[in-house]
């Protein structure tokens, strides 16, 4: 492997202790969401980072309340942590193309529900304020 590139392994494990540590109280650095900055309208991963964090606290029914997604991503997460240690190389395994498109699918399907019912129904999908 070359050499500058081995820390690259470190990136699945150092994401999921970043989410832990902010999971547990730790004040850290975030990304706020440009699409829902400029357009006002929650992004489909809108709460996927407080799904994981919940998940990894063990907290499943919080963390299916923020997405859906939230606890598979932290499998995947740790499931490539895994993998790129062992490899010492950045591995993040992805499914088939095909396999892609319909998870891709379901995300923009979620969405769209969880749109709706906020914006139709009065369901509080996507809280006021936050990432």
């Amino acid at each position: 492997m070359v050499g500058n590139q081995r820390w690259l392994a470190l990136l699945p494990l150092a994401t999921l202790s970043y989410l832990i540590a902010r999971g547990q109280g730790v004040h850290l650095p975030g990304i706020i969401c440009p699409f829902r900055s400029i357009t006002g309208v929650p992004c489909p991963t809108c709460h996927l980072t407080r799904s994981a964090m919940a998940s990894l606290r063990g907290d499943m029914g919080l963390a299916l309340h923020h997405h859906l997604f939230g606890p598979p991503l932290v499998v995947w997460l740790g499931w490539a942590a895994w993998r790129s240690l062992r490899q010492r190389r950045l591995v993040l395994p992805l499914p088939p193309d095909r396999w892609m498109g319909i998870l891709v699918a379901l995300l923009m399907g979620y969405w769209g529900l969880r749109l709706v019912g906020w914006t139709l129904l009065g369901w509080a999908t996507f809280p006021p304020n936050g990432p």
